[in-house]
């Protein structure tokens, strides 16, 4: 019996070596998957917003982004080791709701861990359910993979595999962009830094280490406030090292204003 192009039994060998070449190959569509989720999330406002000096986030991709590559491996792994698919599909939720709980948990927070594990408890159904499409694909790829081995042109129906996983993972990335407030704070410090060099009350020039930085080229790099619900906090970082950090406050339907900046010798605000 098929659903969505998968036979619910499967079309996995039940032997353990059977089982594990395909987990493998499951694993390693995750890993790709993940590695062009990373590289897109991390790069896509370049593409967007190119009227912006924004920064490609190296930072991102080499904590949040591989983070996600590892998940989608352990997801991946575990989807397609079971013969069956709909248990597969079960293993595959379950281990992306275990892997948000377990990062929950480990999240530094005021709130007991029975508090968190209460909370948690509304939130893993709809992730599992989330998941469920995550693992249904990594699963059509893995067999997909399987059929495409021993069948004529292999090697070019194994690479347009690949380049689906591809496009599915940088597909994936596009939904990092930057919102829109965050946008409007980025281009808010972009135009303060602009118009530094002609305007002597700019708020800008009180910082240390400004002055010797107003013709200097930068990129800017954003994220949101730990300090403020409305704020971001955006930073210029110069080709010498230097970085000067804001705290840009967006309120909707107001102008953008300064909260507090710093240079690199100091704490960010």
């Amino acid at each position: 019996m098929k659903a969505f192009g998968l036979s619910l039994d499967g079309e996995i060998e039940n032997t353990r070596e059977s089982k594990m070449r395909h987990a493998r190959v499951g694993a390693l569509f995750g890993l790709v998957a993940g590695l062009a989720f990373a590289v897109s999330a991390a790069g896509v406002d370049l593409l967007t917003h190119r009227d912006l000096p924004l920064g490609f986030e190296f930072d991102f991709l080499l904590s949040y982004g591989l983070a996600v590559s590892a998940v989608l491996s352990i997801v991946g792994f575990m989807t397609c080791w079971a013969v069956e698919t709909w248990r597969g599909l079960a293993y595959g939720a379950l281990a992306t709701s275990s892997i948000v709980l377990a990062g929950s948990l480990l999240q530094p927070s005021e709130a007991t861990t029975g508090m968190k594990i209460i909370a948690l408890a509304f939130t893993l159904v709809p992730v599992a359910a989330l998941a469920l499409p995550i693992s249904w694909t990594l699963r059509w790829l893995t067999e997909r993979y399987a059929r495409a081995r021993h069948v004529r042109f292999s090697a070019l129906k194994i690479a347009l595999l690949v380049a689906v996983t591809l496009t599915l993972g940088a597909a994936g990335g596009w939904f990092m962009r930057m919102p829109p407030r965050a946008v409007e704070a980025v281009h808010f410090m972009n135009g303060l830094i602009r118009i530094a060099p002609n305007h002597e009350d700019n708020a800008l020039r009180r910082v240390a280490g400004f002055e010797d930085h107003l013709s200097a080229g930068y990129h800017l790099y954003e994220k949101p406030s730990t300090g403020s619900t409305e704020g971001f906090v955006v930073t210029a970082e110069y080709e010498d090292g230097y970085q000067l950090s804001c705290t840009v406050v967006v309120f909707p339907g107001s102008d953008p204003f300064l909260s507090s900046c710093n240079d690199d010798k100091n704490e960010n605000p």
